[in-house]
């Protein structure tokens, strides 16, 4: 009886070990522990799989209604660090611009960005944020007959800051406050950008 005992000892020692090797390989476990689970590492410090770190997401851009104007924006991120992400993004804006310049405004984008948390340890959450957009358009006068569009290509580098409010481990709404470092004072610029070179965007991923 003495050794079925120990027996039965030795396999609830084994079956401990076994389940916290399995929790402390887990991120989302360090959420029990009254930890920030961990983006893209096991807390044993081995990489997490390329799947476990990709986020999706996107949002709606440029809404406004006079002029108005609506746009979405999708966007895929990867995180590189445990406070790196970088990410691509597209998009597709409609402007009308009648009582303004008199055009419609057609704009498709591709953007690369990055985004590095710059003190963890004492401001959580707040990230750097460099951004390469890359848009072309379209302009469609709405005054003048025959309506032959206007087309063209525009690159803009956005610096600036962006706070990300954690959903989950992998999602996260982001608040960006931005400079168009490329803007001026070109029709072109006003129409693409707007009359001033900072930006508010807030996208979820």
């Amino acid at each position: 009886m003495r050794h079925i005992h120990h027996l039965l000892l030795l396999v609830a020692l084994l079956t401990s070990s076994v389940a916290f090797g399995q929790i402390t390989e887990d991120p989302e476990e360090r959420r029990d522990q009254g930890q920030t689970p961990l983006k893209s590492q096991t807390p044993t410090g081995e990489p997490l799989p390329i799947k476990e770190r990709i986020r999706f997401g996107g949002g709606i851009s440029a809404l406004q209604f006079n002029p108005f104007s609506i746009g979405v924006s999708p966007v895929v991120a990867y995180q590189v660090s445990e406070h790196f992400v970088a990410g691509l993004g597209v998009g597709y804006t409609y402007s009308n611009l009648k009582n303004y310049y008199g055009y419609n405004l057609n704009q498709y984008s591709g953007r690369v960005f990055g985004m590095y948390e710059i003190l963890p340890a004492l401001i959580p959450n707040i990230y750097a944020h460099v951004e390469l957009d890359q848009r072309s358009y379209s302009l469609t006068s709405l005054l003048v007959t025959p309506n032959i569009p206007t087309t063209g290509l525009s690159t803009a580098t956005w610096l600036g800051v962006t706070y990300s409010q954690p959903i989950g481990r992998l999602f996260s709404a982001n608040l960006s406050a931005l400079y168009n470092v490329s803007y001026s004072s070109s029709t072109t610029d006003q129409i693409l950008y707007g009359t001033s070179p900072f930006t508010i965007r807030i996208l979820f991923f």
